[in-house]
């Protein structure tokens, strides 16, 4: 059976398959030598020709390259697979490949090389260079191997290319800036990406270009502009290149305007954009009104643009109208469907690793513009099955459970950036750290406000939380209550929030409960976190995080609290660690010391792990893109969580793995493998036993985790 569906599928495949059109040469391979400095997938790009599509292991720059767009020599690392079966064949042009042959020295001009030259073609089989057409004698012969009886035949292209000397940059002289102040002149110097005793690059040179007048425009000279002049020496291969900068008048906003609103308040657009009339002209503030009037919701498209205004004389006044041009999107959606969740849980307040996995139906419903004023309402219920072992390994059994979420969003609360919101959430089912049934309520009012481009983002709220178990079993935590305020602060330097290649992130959280309730706690929760990146060779990067937790219980209620409450708070607040986006060496929420305060934790795949009071967490990524949607990664995980009032960094309890990263609109798509490394896990002590039923890759050898989710661990 297994055998017949192969063959079935190879036969569906092979009827997609494009042929060669029965009097044309086929463009298998174009092959070029003598390229010794530049990268060929850069000059390939710039071709008209092309050969046969193939998927590409490459590890480098990426794969998908752009005709003109640095950098042009990339080093690069690549096999090739297999053919895509769907793609069509291209084929010969003569004419178009003459012109492909011009375009080649011009492209090595462009990048400095000013001799270069194709000095020779070459085609397999030969009677293509006489004739881009399949010419049959009068026997009926052609003069190739055709593919089949009713097609043409396939054709290699040898392109060989001698390079010669690239012209250097002898001097670069940047004027027009002499009366601004030194830290905006050396921010015009760094614009500069041209350097001297490097080659001298077109591309390159534009670039700079453009680079500066976005400075201009960022530091309010609309009007600004940036002219440039090239020497070239090309008997001594030197360039000498001169910019002007005209930076004109600084401006400011004249008419701020909203157009293709429609019905929407275009009030609430003018308020969120926070642009005012006779304010300092700056495209960053454009940009970030821009980013602003979308986060709104309820637009398809929003498009900020500036027109300075001239005089008579057509010479600028100094004055800059801007244009809101918007374009509504669907205010009503709705929808019904079923998903996957695995890995990770998220709360109104928090994201954490846990064991579980659940196959989920939802259905939602949002208003985008709810009784005017750009206001939200969205309301989201999730029936879901959830596996009593981690991976969906239904196996063991699987208990049922219900999610409904319901949120209202204000913009422009107060003030133009504040957004206040109010979320309810009831999640009926386990418990995702210990599989009891149990009700959790939660209510939380919360403003939010982004500052600086978005990179800082305040967040203070008002949290309810109400715990009801329903198994009773003294095993399981009692029911309780909470009333906590929580603070984030954010700041976010990273070139790309979903797949960062470069940069800084730092988050702190803090919670603190002050009210004394029945089946209550007063505590202060802070947890700091720190990470970064570094872009490496071959395109990788290297990614690194720190992160401590601390829980400080001041009191609590001993009359109506389980004992292991009463040590370590409320159920949902503990610190835990363990899983896809902390520590890859266990599942989730099982990094730390098995066992309970009052021994009554359970083992096996019904294992429990209490959480702490004290957590630090660490771990060091690399990753490696393979194709454009493809990656791996190689990695190490550390950290501890333990339930004492002291951190125990010599609980290291080591990990390294590796896993594979798909990418999608949504983020990458993840797995990862994670091992336990048996002498690394305490230094100068035994590691404590693992409670919870680790996976073992191999019988009886190391313990570890598989861990399959989507976004990147950090």
């Amino acid at each position: 059976m297994a055998r017949r569906r192969c063959i079935c599928l190879l036969l569906v495949l092979a009827s997609g398959c494009k042929t060669i059109p029965e009097d044309a040469y086929g463009i298998d391979r174009i092959r070029f030598s003598g390229m010794e400095a530049l990268d060929q997938e850069a000059l390939r790009a710039c071709l008209a020709s092309q050969e046969r599509d193939r998927v590409t292991l490459a590890f480098g720059t990426s794969t998908e390259r752009e005709c003109g767009v640095p950098p042009f020599d990339g080093r690069r690392v690549s096999f090739d697979l297999w053919k895509k079966l769907r793609k069509g064949w291209p084929t010969l042009d003569s004419a178009v490949f003459d012109r492909d042959v011009q375009r080649i020295e011009r492209w090595y001009q462009a990048r400095g090389y000013y001799d270069a030259a194709v000095v020779s073609t070459e085609f397999d089989p030969p009677a293509a260079a006489g004739n881009d057409r399949i010419i049959v004698t009068s026997g009926g012969e052609a003069p190739c191997t055709r593919e089949d009886d009713d097609e043409g035949c396939k054709l290699t292209i040898g392109i060989e290319v001698e390079e010669g000397e690239p012209v250097m940059v002898r001097s670069i002289r940047v004027t027009g800036h002499e009366a601004w102040e030194a830290n905006k002149r050396e921010r015009v110097d760094k614009a500069v990406e041209i350097e001297v005793g490097k080659r001298f690059d077109e591309a390159v040179y534009e670039r700079s270009k453009r680079a500066i007048r976005r400075l201009l425009r960022e530091e309010s000279y609309a009007c600004g502009s940036v002219l440039g002049r090239v020497e070239i020496d090309r008997d001594a291969k030197e360039a000498f290149v001169e910019l002007y900068v005209e930076d004109g008048p600084r401006c400011t906003l004249g008419d701020i305007t909203v157009t293709g609103n429609g019905k929407l308040p275009a009030d609430t657009i003018l308020a969120v954009a926070d642009l005012k009339t006779g304010e300092t002209y700056s495209s960053l503030s454009l940009a970030d009104a821009q980013r602003a009037v979308y986060a709104l919701g309820a637009l398809a498209s929003v498009n900020v643009t500036s027109t300075p205004r001239l005089d008579e004389e057509e010479q600028c006044t100094g004055v800059v109208d801007v244009n809101i041009a918007v374009e509504p999107g669907r205010q009503i959606r709705w929808g019904i469907g079923a998903g996957l969740q695995s890995g990770t849980i998220a709360t109104l307040t928090l994201q954490q690793d846990t064991r579980i996995s659940d196959v989920h139906l939802f259905g939602l419903f949002e208003h985008r513009n709810f009784i005017d004023g750009f206001r939200r309402l969205r309301i989201e219920d999730r029936p879901k099955i959830v596996a009593r072992d981690p991976l969906f390994r239904f196996g063991r059994g699987f208990l049922f459970g219900n999610e409904l979420r319901v949120e209202y969003r204000r913009p422009a609360f107060l003030e133009p950036r504040t957004t206040a919101s109010i979320q309810f959430r009831h999640d009926w089912g386990p418990d995702p750290f210990e599989l009891f049934r149990r009700h959790d309520l939660q209510i939380r009012a919360s403003l939010s406000r982004p500052f600086y481009d978005g990179r800082l983002l305040l967040v203070g709220a008002l949290n309810y939380d109400t715990f009801l178990t329903v198994d009773k079993d003294p095993r399981f935590p009692t029911s309780y209550q909470v009333v906590f305020l929580d603070e984030r602060i954010i700041v976010d330097l990273r070139d790309d929030s979903r797949s960062p290649r470069a940069g800084f992130f730092f988050q702190v959280g803090t919670q603190q409960s002050p009210a004394s309730l029945k089946r209550s706690w007063q505590y202060v929760r802070v947890t700091p976190e720190v990470r970064g990146y570094a872009p490496l060779p071959l395109s990788s990067t290297l990614a690194f995080r720190f992160g401590v937790g601390a829980m400080f219980l001041f009191s609590r209620d001993r009359n109506r609290l389980d004992l292991v409450g009463q040590a370590l708070g409320p159920q949902n607040y503990r610190l835990r660690s363990g899983g896809p986006t902390t520590h890859r060496g266990f599942f989730g929420g099982f990094l730390g010391d098995p066992g309970s305060i009052d021994s009554l934790n359970r083992e096996g795949f019904d294992a429990r792990n209490d959480g702490g009071l004290r957590r630090w967490e660490a771990g060091i990524e690399w990753r490696v893109p393979v194709t454009q949607a493809f990656a791996t990664a190689l990695f190490m995980d550390f950290g501890d969580v333990n339930r004492g009032e002291a951190f125990r960094f010599n609980y290291i309890r080591a990990a390294a793995g590796f896993g594979f990263r798909y990418q999608t609109p949504v983020g990458p798509i993840r797995l990862d493998f994670g091992f336990l490394i048996p002498k690394w896990q305490v230094v100068g002590g035994d590691a404590p036993p693992n409670a919870f039923n680790i996976f073992r890759f191999i019988k009886g050898g190391v313990p570890g985790a598989i861990h399959f989710t989507i976004g990147e661990a950090f």
